[in-house]
């Protein structure tokens, strides 16, 4: 019986310790050469760990490689979206972020829990144009203002 009330109470101050800040919450980060067969297992895992997690919240940030290369790499994040919600994740349970061309075309996906901020904008690039929360199937353009869908 000793041990049952020395175990509750175990139990009970870790419950009540508060979390620990994590350092880095980046999932998964990957270049957008790999090819849609690998970027939809990449997409696959991390909507298992947003299932797995409902009070998190899933944030993809987009490098473009240049100004040639933006439409593709915005087209790129919003489809990663639409797999995500095919998927069973709530669109507003997923923002993506659009960065400046920074010299490589790229894809981040990062994984918060409440009270976590959004990553800050990669240093070496631009500031971030703008920030699109849900909604996959609207889009904006590249100068940040809404452009309808076709």
């Amino acid at each position: 019986m000793h041990r049952a009330s020395l175990c509750w109470l175990l139990i009970s101050f870790v419950s009540l310790s508060p979390a620990a800040t994590r350092e880095n919450p980046l999932f998964d980060a990957y270049y957008t050469s790999i090819g849609f067969a690998a970027e939809n297992a990449r997409l696959n895992n991390y909507a298992i760990q947003l299932q797995n997690a409902p009070a998190s919240r899933g944030f993809i940030v987009v490098y473009a490689e240049n100004e040639r290369t933006v439409k593709r790499a915005n087209a790129r994040a919003r489809r990663a979206v639409r797999y995500l919600v095919k998927r069973g994740i709530n669109a507003r349970r997923i923002a993506w972020r659009y960065e400046r061309p920074c010299g490589h075309e790229e894809i981040l996906l990062y994984l918060f829990y409440p009270n976590e901020s959004d990553p800050r904008p990669d240093p070496k690039c631009m500031q971030a144009r703008f920030v699109n929360r849900g909604a996959p199937n609207k889009s904006l353009d590249a100068s940040g203002g809404s452009a309808s869908r076709n």
